[in-house]
């Protein structure tokens, strides 16, 4: 007799949780990136990868606000 394997019922999340889970993983990545360019620019100094990091900060900030689920 074959056994039958029950999967557990995936809920799909409204668009409002998707939208909050969304915003929830901008501020953490955002957070994360803004701390990095700080501590590299207290423990190295201020230079050319110092602007390279903050572009960089930008340009992650706007694409993660850019493609919103």
């Amino acid at each position: 007799m074959a056994r039958t394997v029950r999967h557990p019922v995936r809920h799909r999340r409204s668009r409002a949780q998707a939208a909050a889970h969304h915003n929830r993983q901008v501020a953490w990545v955002t957070g994360a990136l803004l701390l990095v360019v700080c501590l590299y620019s207290v423990t190295i100094g201020p230079d050319g990868w110092l602007w390279f990091g903050w572009a960089v900060l930008l340009l992650a900030c706007a694409a993660l606000f850019v493609v919103r689920p």
